[in-house]
């Protein structure tokens, strides 16, 4: 009898390489957002006005013009946040830093960080009170419908 070996379909490799395939384009698709995030002051969030502009191009000008306001203040007090958390760090290595030096540091880290975000949601507050009634009302129901899954956070912009 000439028979030959029938070949033997391994369904475990198969799928094993099927998930492989999977994980690595889910590496490369976050690692490019990642890349390729706007971290412009105005940009990245649903209410972000840089992403109203996107979403109500009518609106642009008037957007473009509150973001422009604030720009050049919420990058001082970006570098100023980042610098106060090189004091911080600076004082922590420090051999002769002390519970209230190091209190005094986190304070300024907090006040520092406060004061960016503050500036940063009052643009973000000026630029949805620029829309008109109608945009808002737009944006509120698309708001409602969004898928709000991890999946759709992590590989879907908002649109």
């Amino acid at each position: 009898m000439d028979e030959t070996p029938r070949r033997r379909r391994s369904w475990l490799l198969i799928v094993s390489l099927s998930l492989n395939v999977m994980l690595v384009a889910a590496i490369v698709t976050v690692g490019w957002r990642i890349a390729h995030r706007d971290t412009r002051p105005g940009a990245g969030g649903v209410l972000a006005p840089r992403t109203l502009m996107a979403r109500f191009p009518d609106a642009a000008p008037r957007l473009s013009a509150i973001v422009d306001a604030h720009t050049a203040k919420i990058e001082r007090l970006r570098r100023a946040s980042f610098a106060a958390r090189q004091a911080a760090l600076a004082e922590l290595a420090s051999p002769t830093a002390t519970r209230e030096s190091l209190s005094r540091a986190m304070t300024t880290v907090a006040q520092a960080d406060a004061a960016w975000e503050s500036e940063a949601v009052a643009m973000m507050g000026e630029g949805l009170a620029a829309l008109t009634p109608a945009e808002r009302q737009a944006l509120a129901a698309k708001l409602k419908a969004r898928e709000r899954s991890w999946w759709f956070r992590t590989f879907v912009r908002a649109r």
